[in-house]
């Protein structure tokens, strides 16, 4: 216990590999859905977790495995202020704050089953158009898109 009586956690260091960590809590499993990383890799995910600075948070660790560019842009649209760190040989190479992508093509499809994305088989493109909380607009049929209505590709 910490000495506010809160629990503590105790995760060992990652060699190689990336941390996603001040994810929304609650939202860690939906990230892990979303990620292609491979069924042989080593997750470390926490729930729920302390935090001072947000109250609860989600942490995932994933040895081994570096996320691509693409899969950061995904875990932004889930968790807008997550932060996402690169580690090798124990030591953090890269972090950056994660923020969604203003405009993005292929990681949503958008859930207007009129969309020429359904008939065409065209990967879906989205503007932003608010941040908090993220909505996105579809750049072919203009539909405004809740973060709760997201469809991952």
């Amino acid at each position: 216990m910490s000495a506010r009586g809160q629990p503590t956690y105790h995760v060992s260091a990652l060699e190689r590999g990336t941390v996603l960590d001040h994810l929304r809590a609650g939202s860690a499993l939906g990230a892990l859905r979303v990620l292609r990383v491979p069924a042989d890799v080593t997750i470390t995910v926490g729930i729920n977790l302390a935090s001072p600075r947000l109250g609860h948070k989600d942490l995932i660790k994933i040895a081994g495995y570096e996320l691509t560019g693409e899969e950061a842009a995904k875990v932004a649209l889930l968790s807008p202020d997550a932060s996402f760190s690169i580690i090798r040989d124990f030591k953090v190479v890269t972090k950056l704050k994660l923020e969604p992508p203003a405009a993005f093509r292929g990681l949503l499809r958008c859930p207007n089953q009129a969309c020429i994305v359904h008939s065409e088989r065209v990967p879906g493109a989205f503007t932003v158009e608010a941040r908090d909380p993220l909505r996105v607009r579809c750049d072919y049929c203009e539909r405004s898109i809740p973060e709760e209505q997201f469809e991952f590709v």
